[in-house]
């Protein structure tokens, strides 16, 4: 039969195995948090609905094009009391009239009119720079969905690197105070000087600190997950050890650049936005054009009432087409300031475009020779650790037989920790590269997510 203590144990390690099941099925892995980033960022939210606000630039402009049908309706009452003295003079002789009496009086009106543009060129071009705008708008759009794509790893990807972080800083803070025990316990017994745990006691102090920034910064991190989603994050899935760096593909950086220049959405957003700035430009132009306008209306009337106890019955109908011709003179030399504006914009624009291609361009080069570099850095950390690791067993056999002394052996130890540290942030630094490239290239892409989403165990866990 079991002690009270076995049992106590095997109840622990009952509760503790359910808590870490549960944690385990419980945690959220990266697509869980695009998913979710999707239909609460509120960022993403707002540019929906810009996106929806300016797809609809191009209807507007495009109105001015097309048939006008309005109709009107009017029904009138009134009553007029007449009091009025007309003179006339006739042949020499002056003669008066005099209307007193009652009008009273009710009618109904219709009106109905079909007008369309028949030459229109400002209207023409305020189309087609509609139209350019709500294309760029769709391009931002899709800028915007990656943007949010990097910012979901970017958070997700902080908070394992803050975990990493956090892990080394609390192994390196034991394995410091395990030193400072055995400093304290030669010491005790005179095989070592005061100085040696002073030492190791300033070298634990500063790892206890260090522990507690850590952790602090794993908190902040899990938060930078709650502005994406506005949900309360608990646990999410790691970063498997197999995960694969490999230098991008296509290899030439050329390659990238033309992806770059092809495909970029901002690039193509300031392009489409110069377009609109152009046709604008030549909108305003065309303002001293004539324009030709047709018109066709039709209206009916009907009218009855009372006039100096007379009764009257009034009821009438007709149509009429006409053609208008309307041509700006001077204006107060308004028409050609807004030339002046918006040929300056147009220009403004085009050079907008011209330093946006500049940028992408460069973009696509540095993040290709950044991809290329932490590919390589990922592979040297990682064998840095095994140096590390080396150099520690050396130095610490060193401090046993007296060679070495304790501020040797705390080098090695944070240079061990550091390397770690070292190794887990550069696989952190390449997936981000990698994206970013992937971005400037406007190749990023739902899809990266979910293949970086395989590489997720959900067996490592990160609690918050």
């Amino acid at each position: 039969m079991p002690s009270l203590k076995q049992a106590f144990r095997q109840g622990s390690f009952v509760l503790f195995t359910t808590l870490l099941i549960a944690q385990t099925s419980a945690a959220d892995s990266l697509s869980d948090i695009y998913q979710s980033a999707v239909q609460n960022d509120p960022v993403m939210r707002a540019a929906r609905a810009n996106l929806n606000a300016d797809r609809e630039i191009k209807n507007i402009n495009r109105a001015a094009l097309l048939p006008q049908l309005s109709a009107s309706g009017e029904y009138r009452e009134s009553e007029t009391n007449d009091d009025s003295r007309s003179i006339f003079i006739i042949e020499g002789q002056t003669l008066s009239s005099v209307s007193q009496g009652l009008i009273d009086s009710s009618g109904t009106s219709y009106n109905v009119s079909l007008s369309q543009a028949i030459f229109d060129m400002p209207s023409w071009y305020n189309f087609q720079s509609g139209k350019a705008l709500s294309q760029s708008a769709q391009a931002q759009f899709s800028a915007d969905q990656q943007s949010l794509i990097i910012r979901v790893s970017e958070a997700y990807f902080t908070v394992l690197r803050a975990h990493d972080n956090m892990e080394t800083r609390k192994a390196e803070e034991r394995a410091i105070q395990r030193q400072l025990e055995q400093t304290k316990e030669r010491f005790e017994v005179g095989l070592l000087p005061v100085t040696d745990v002073h030492e190791a006691q300033a070298a634990f102090d500063n790892a206890t600190v260090n522990s507690l920034e850590a952790r602090g910064a794993l908190n902040i991190a899990f938060e930078g997950l709650a502005v994406l989603t506005g949900k309360d994050h608990q646990v999410l899935a790691g970063l498997t050890e197999k995960f694969a760096v490999s230098n991008p593909e296509p290899l030439n950086n050329e390659d990238w650049v033309a992806f770059a220049v092809n495909n970029n959405f901002q690039l193509r957003a300031a392009e489409l936005g110069s377009d609109a700035a152009y046709n604008k430009a030549k909108a305003v132009a065309a303002a001293r054009l004539p324009k030709i306008a047709g018109r066709a209306s039709y209206f009916e009337s009907d009218s009855d009432g009372i006039r100096y106890e007379s009764a009257f019955d009034s009821l009438q109908d007709g149509h009429a087409f006409s053609v208008s011709v309307t041509m700006p003179i001077w204006m107060g030399g308004g028409l050609d300031a807004q030339r002046r504006q918006a040929k300056h914009r147009a220009i403004q624009s085009k050079e907008n475009y011209s330093a946006a291609k500049r940028n992408t361009v460069q973009a696509a080069r540095s993040l290709h020779q950044l991809v290329m570099t932490n590919a390589a850095r990922v592979k040297a950390r990682k064998q840095a650790i095994t140096s590390a690791d080396s150099a520690l067993e050396a130095t610490q056999a060193g401090y046993e037989v007296g060679t070495r002394n304790i501020v040797d052996v705390l080098i090695a130890q944070r240079a061990v920790y550091q390397a770690r540290r070292s190794y887990a942030n550069a696989r952190y630094d390449y997936i981000l590269s990698m994206m970013g490239l992937k971005e400037v290239a406007g190749q990023l892409s739902p899809d990266d997510i979910f293949e970086l989403n395989a590489w997720l165990d959900p067996q490592l866990v990160i609690a918050k």
